[in-house]
């Protein structure tokens, strides 16, 4: 019992190879149903939630927190299906919604730039030229995205526990090095992390629901208790304690909250 986040780049066989390994294992494999389930969840369009995860943030996006907001319902919906294990997840950005939580395998595949040019022409039947531009429009915001949000390239090697280029490996090569490696003990489901992953998961749904009052939140689990953590004057310490515990107390799976305010 494992959970593998697969990070792809573009036109890199990042699906298939998900796909495949999913298959061997019987796991879940899941990619744009993390963005459906959001938009389900928490009632916004799903094309809004795409963009959120696609395009890096614009002036105005920084102003109104809304890509904030919205990244914070898809890490909320993502963790809803890490929480049943046994899952291979594809889709944008998992390395770093996931981050800190141990025990995933985490795996970056890329390909040659030969490769990846040579599919996406397959693909949408255009010349080299164009192709070469639409893939390097994709990284630049790719990478405009991850150093907004994480301050992290996304291409960062020591995020992940390995990578395959493919054109150097081959889709199969690739497989069968997933396969090998989830069977480590470091990649195996424990009690501690099944605990982990549900406070992660209470944190995660806590926090997006807060967020519609207060952007600026972080949310921690321990021992059953919800913490909220906020920068505030200490002038505000009492009212604001008073609102976040009244919101979150009508939830039914919170039994306990704490406010802690940072002062400013």
């Amino acid at each position: 019992m494992a959970i593998i986040v697969i990070s792809r780049t573009s036109y890199s066989h990042g699906a298939e190879i998900a796909e495949r390994v999913a298959q061997e294992l019987n796991y879940r494999c899941i990619s744009k149903e993390v963005i459906s389930l959001a938009s389900q969840e928490f009632d916004i369009p799903e094309n809004y939630l795409r963009q959120a995860i696609e395009k890096a943030p614009s002036i105005l996006d920084r102003f109104s927190f809304a890509k904030k907001k919205y990244v914070a319902y898809i890490r909320s919906a993502l963790l809803e299906y890490v929480v049943e294990d046994n899952l291979v997840y594809h889709g944008l950005a998992g390395h770093f919604l996931l981050l800190g939580i141990p025990n995933i395998l985490r795996v970056m595949i890329s390909a040659t730039p030969e490769e990846r040019v040579k599919v996406l022409m397959r693909r949408e039947n255009v010349l080299e030229k164009e192709a070469l531009k639409a893939i390097e429009k994709f990284d630049k915001e790719r990478k405009k995205w991850a150093m907004y949000f994480h301050g992290k390239d996304p291409w960062d090697l020591s995020m992940y526990d390995f990578g395959v280029v493919i054109g150097r490996l081959t889709i199969d090569d690739a497989v069968t090095k997933i396969l090998n490696a989830v069977k480590l003990p470091s990649f195996q489901m424990t009690p501690e992390l099944r605990q982990n992953l549900l406070n992660e998961s209470l944190a995660a749904k806590v926090k997006s629901d807060l967020m519609n009052f207060y952007h600026d939140v972080e949310v921690s689990v321990e021992d059953h208790t919800v913490i909220v953590h906020i920068q505030r004057s200490l002038k505000q310490e009492e009212a604001i304690t008073e609102d976040i515990r009244e919101i979150l107390m009508e939830m039914h799976d919170v039994k306990d909250v704490r406010v802690d305010v940072i002062p400013l």
